[in-house]
Formats: structure tokens, C-alpha cells, sequence
């Protein structure tokens, strides 16, 4: 089980060192994503697994279109998961208030998981949509679709710029 109280203070010291410079900075190409929970497709997998999948994760973004992910989370069967994604977000809209959204693809490599919860183990591959302040706060929802044998479910990140 993952600590809450390194967690938070991970997240305290990220959003001190995100507000510091935040205020006329253009957003660092780096952030810390906090993994928060999940949401299961299937009735059987909201009722029999883990709902909460705390952990943190780097981000890195390259470009407009790509970045690279990694970290580690609590996953819905209560195992440490470690996570390396490439994410592809071809599909960019400016929303009112400086708001942007981008879409795309996430695939890579995800520790925690059997043959038999995820046939494609250890390959992950989901959607993503990405909603992001002109400041690099935001959020990311990672949706992974159901297979022959397990719920989908649709993944919750907090994401605050380094």
C-alpha cells in the first residue's frame, strides 16, 4: 500500500514550486502527474475491485503532439504498478479562459498485471484526453477499453507543472 503522507507531501512541494513560477512563465515542458483513482466500465469490476489508484508519475512533453510518461500507482488489484507510456495527442482545441484540450493514444509498458487480468500484459494502451490551464495545471483520462477478460475502466491523473 502506498503511504499517503509522502504522497501529499509530494504534492505540497509540487504545487509550491509549480505556483512559484507559474505567474508570467510559459508551462515547463515537465510534470508531476498524480494518479487519484479510477472509474470500472463493468458492474462486477466497481463492486469487486480497487476504485483508488493513488501514485505519481513524470511527464515530459516533446512537442504539441508527443511526451512521455512514467510512474507508479496502486492498480485495481492492489498491486504496485511501475508505467512507461509514449502519448500521442494529434487532436488539440482552444477552449474559452485559456483553456486547451488534446486528445490521442497512450501505449507502452505496465507492470502488476497477469496474463489472465490482461491478456496484452505487460502492453497498455488506452485513449487520452488532456485539459490544460495556459499554466500546465490540468488533468488527464486515461480510458482503456473492456477485453474478454476485464472491465475497462477510465483512469484519473491531477496534473501539476515542475
Amino acid at each position: 500500500m502506498l503511504p499517503i503522507k509522502p504522497l501529499a507531501a509530494g504534492l505540497l512541494l509540487a504545487l509550491s514550486l509549480a505556483t512559484a513560477h507559474a505567474a508570467d512563465t510559459p508551462p515547463s515542458p515537465w510534470s508531476l502527474d498524480i494518479n487519484t483513482a479510477s472509474y470500472h466500465t463493468e458492474a462486477w469490476a466497481r463492486k469487486k475491485l480497487n476504485q483508488d489508484n493513488p501514485g505519481l508519475g513524470i511527464e515530459r512533453q516533446f512537442n504539441h503532439d508527443w511526451s512521455a510518461v512514467g510512474g507508479f500507482y496502486r492498480n485495481s488489484y492492489r498491486r504496485e504498478t511501475a508505467y512507461l507510456l509514449g502519448v500521442w495527442t494529434p487532436l488539440h482545441i482552444d477552449l474559452p479562459a485559456g483553456l486547451t484540450a488534446s486528445a490521442g493514444l497512450a501505449a507502452g509498458l505496465a507492470s502488476g498485471y497477469r496474463r489472465t487480468e490482461v491478456p496484452t500484459a505487460p502492453l497498455a494502451a488506452g485513449a487520452v484526453l488532456r485539459l490544460r490551464t495556459a499554466h500546465g495545471f490540468g488533468i488527464n483520462l486515461l480510458a482503456v477499453p473492456n477485453t474478454h477478460s476485464g472491465s475497462g475502466f477510465v483512469g484519473l491523473q491531477l496534473v501539476v507543472p515542475l
